[in-house]
């Protein structure tokens, strides 16, 4: 009974926390998000964890609330690295309802990427297959830069509550594991409104995952626990 009535108050946490974090950024100006992703941008690109990164997923922003990724996106490209972005909707038409789980399919260039279609809830993405009908590729990453709606000074992350990412880095974790290799480097990219007073926590518990870096405007946060993020 304790147990279910923790998980019950921790639920509710959790949807006051979107719910304000959701209001406070949909007044943000666009002007003031874009200052701010570019402060974020150039600590992704200029980072060593970057230039080390082959494969690099990265999600593509919506017009409110989110670090915009577009830049880095084309940087990706542009620097020859394999750019994968997310795809969350259901495949099988009509693309109604959002898919099971998350995957992360290669866009070969920037005429795919352009090209991107958005889905009913307005984000941008790529259909399943290439051109030529081949299925897009999907392979390990070394890099993975992420979305959340709320964060805190020791690396917490408040997702927007369906679990995809955390879902995808056990996936990504196990596929690396059974090849003998490193998993990818999980990052959160953050407005400054987004990151919690020093005082305040993301409501979580043990299945809550802590990534390796929150990257905001101000600076780098890193979690309590050896984290491989490079600046």
């Amino acid at each position: 009974m304790a147990s279910t009535t923790t998980a019950t108050a921790l639920r509710a946490a959790k949807r006051q926390l979107r719910k304000s974090m959701t209001q406070t950024l949909a007044a943000m100006r666009p002007d003031e998000i874009a200052k701010q992703s570019r402060k974020v941008t150039e600590q992704v690109l200029k980072s060593q964890t970057y230039a080390r990164a082959h494969s690099i997923s990265v999600y593509i922003h919506t017009e409110v609330g989110e670090v915009m990724t577009d830049e880095i996106c084309r940087s990706v490209l542009k620097d020859g690295k394999k750019l994968y972005v997310p795809l969350f909707a259901s495949p099988a038409p009509p693309a109604t309802v959002f898919a099971t789980d998350m995957v992360m399919l290669r866009l070969r260039d920037v005429g795919e990427y352009e090209s991107m279609a958005a889905n009913r809830w307005g984000i941008r993405e790529p259909p399943l297959t290439y051109a030529d009908g081949t299925l897009r590729e999907e392979d390990g990453l070394d890099l993975i830069l992420a979305p959340g709606v709320a964060f805190d000074q020791t690396g917490g992350r408040l997702g927007h509550g369906k679990g995809y990412y955390d879902r995808y880095l056990t996936r990504a974790e196990e596929w690396a594991t059974g090849r003998g290799l490193a998993a990818p480097v999980t990052v959160a990219l953050a407005l400054r409104e987004q990151v919690l007073p020093a005082s305040e926590r993301v409501p979580a518990d043990e299945r809550d995952r802590v990534l390796d870096a929150i990257i905001a405007p101000d600076g780098t946060i890193l979690p309590p626990t050896p984290s491989r993020w490079s600046p």
